[in-house]
């Protein structure tokens, strides 16, 4: 479920079935049995609904289960279904809520990102239990185009590695993917929505099965969305990544005293000012973004599962492995509130908004 929950009331204001959100969070798109569900986020009522005509589900956008499948403006909504030998997919216009296109493939082939125009749907293929190419449907021409969307810093076509999240640009030119391997080190996936190519920008760290802690990476980006840094406070690794004529790149990284781990899971981050601050199994980690060093620390003996930042930027929420909320003030960096609205385990903080 998505649970709506009131920082004032401490209260769980309403329950959405769990879905993906247009981009201004007005709606909650979620799938029923064969039937698209179009809901208001804030009163809860359903606004409008679409026959699907078959078993579809809406496409992961994290390793933890949060859907996805939306274009970066929120426009087109993608929903796949596989059925035996054929990966059916439809692209659908959210403003009608009618079906756009319909895509049929022979083989296994999973969503990746559409652009803003729906004319390039970009797909997984996968080949086996472990690599995969990234493909090029052109929606326009509606059919697959032959050539793999490679690496344009090495010309490499096969990627392996497990998806743990993804944002796109401010423009909607890039999606930009945290990928995490067994046994080498994790890297951000740089895909130009534009191109089509791809950028593999390597990580400092290990291979998720020689050391647990590296599923705990978390993407952030700044206000302007000039700069994105990936931060894992279990291993104490944080990057920034900017960009420029020559595409997106990591211009920093710096090392710190890790927080270790518990459950192996995506913990969020945030950027308030000149601070990103992240998640982690043994609370919120606050690093200066000039330096790239760390300047404090705060509820050391909570294990965060997502953190959020409030609309005028004062208040910082995180909420705990639990389902407990911490509010805390941004410049004392102190804990102003702490509540249980019983809303469950928590997945993740995924919206702090105005009532």
């Amino acid at each position: 479920m998505l649970a709506v929950i009131d920082s004032e009331s401490h209260a769980r204001d309403r329950e959405l079935t769990l879905g993906t959100p247009s981009a201004d969070w007005k709606h909650v798109y979620t799938i029923v049995a064969t039937s698209l569900l179009d809901t208001n986020s804030v009163t809860g009522d359903l606004v409008n609904t679409l026959q699907l005509h078959g078993i579809y589900h809406l496409p992961a956008a994290s390793a933890n289960g949060i859907p996805g499948g939306s274009s970066p403006d929120g426009r087109w909504l993608v929903v796949e279904n596989f059925d035996g030998p054929t990966t059916h997919m439809l692209v659908i216009d959210t403003g009608t809520l009618t079906i756009r296109q319909q895509v049929a493939l022979d083989g296994q082939f999973e969503f990746d990102a559409v652009d803003n125009q729906a004319a390039d749907l970009y797909l997984i293929q996968r080949l086996n239990g472990h690599d995969y190419y990234v493909r090029l449907y052109d929606l326009t021409a509606g059919s697959l185009t032959p050539n793999i969307v490679a690496d344009k810093s090495d010309g490499g076509q096969a990627m392996t590695g497990l998806r743990l999240a993804g944002m796109p640009s401010a423009d909607g030119q890039w999606l930009f993917s945290i990928y995490v391997r067994a046994h080498q080190s994790p890297f951000i996936h740089a895909l130009s929505l534009g191109g089509p190519f791809a950028l593999c920008l390597d990580l400092p760290g290990d291979g998720y099965l020689d050391d647990p802690a590296e599923m705990q990476w978390s993407l952030a980006m700044s206000r302007d969305r000039s700069r994105m840094y990936a931060v894992n406070t279990a291993t104490g690794v944080v990057a920034l990544m900017t960009s420029d004529a020559n595409g997106p790149s990591i211009v920093r990284t710096a090392r710190f005293t890790g927080t270790g781990t518990t459950q192996p899971r995506m913990r969020g981050a945030v950027v308030t000012g000149s601070t990103l601050v992240a998640g982690g199994p043994s609370g919120l980690t606050w690093i200066d973004t000039s330096s790239l060093q760390v300047v404090a620390r705060s509820i050391p003996e909570w294990s965060i599962a997502g953190v959020g930042l409030s609309p005028d930027g004062r208040h910082l929420y995180a909420v705990s492995e639990e389902g407990r909320v911490a509010v805390i003030g941004i410049d004392s960096r102190g804990v102003e509130a702490m509540f249980d609205p019983l809303a469950g385990s928590p997945m993740a903080l995924m919206r702090v908004a105005a009532a």
